[in-house]
C-alpha cells in the first residue's frame, strides 16, 4: 500500500475544490441562497362599496406595497389579509381611512405558498378576494 505525499494530497484538494466551483457554477440552487426578497407594488382602489381587483397574486416572502384609494366619500375602507374567509389568523389589517383619501400599507407576504383571503373589514360580504401566494 502506497502513501500519499504531500503534494498528491495537495493536488486531490486543489481537484476537490474545483469540482465544487463547477457544481456550484453549474447548478447554482445547491449554492445557498442569499436572495432578498422581491418587492411588490399593488394600486388598490375602493369605489362603490367594491375593489377594483378580485385577485392579488405575489411572491412568497414578498415586500408588499398596497397604494390604497379610497373613493367612497364619508364611507371607511381598509385593506386586510387572513389566512382565509373565517380569518382566524391575520395576516395584515391595515387602517381603516375614511374617503376620499389615500394611504400605502406595507407588509411582508406569508412565506408559505397558498391562497390567503383579503377583505375590506368593515364591509367583508361584498369587499373580498383571493390573495396568492406563489
Amino acid at each position: 500500500m502506497r502513501t500519499l505525499t504531500s503534494a498528491n494530497s495537495y493536488l486531490i484538494s486543489l481537484a476537490s475544490l474545483l469540482i465544487l466551483v463547477l457544481a456550484f457554477t453549474a447548478f447554482p440552487s445547491c449554492a445557498s441562497s442569499t436572495a432578498r426578497p422581491e418587492n411588490v407594488t399593488i394600486g388598490l382602489l375602493a369605489k362603490d362599496f367594491s375593489f377594483n381587483m378580485s385577485t392579488i397574486t405575489v411572491p412568497a416572502g414578498a415586500n408588499v406595497t398596497v397604494n390604497f384609494e379610497n373613493q367612497d366619500p364619508s364611507i371607511g375602507h381598509n385593506f386586510a389579509v387572513y389566512d382565509s374567509a373565517s380569518m382566524k389568523k391575520t395576516i395584515f389589517k391595515g387602517e381603516i381611512i375614511v374617503g376620499p383619501k389615500k394611504i400605502t400599507y406595507t407588509f411582508v407576504a406569508p412565506q408559505a405558498p397558498g391562497t390567503y383571503h383579503f377583505q375590506c373589514d368593515p364591509h367583508a360580504k361584498n369587499m373580498f378576494g383571493q390573495f396568492l401566494v406563489k
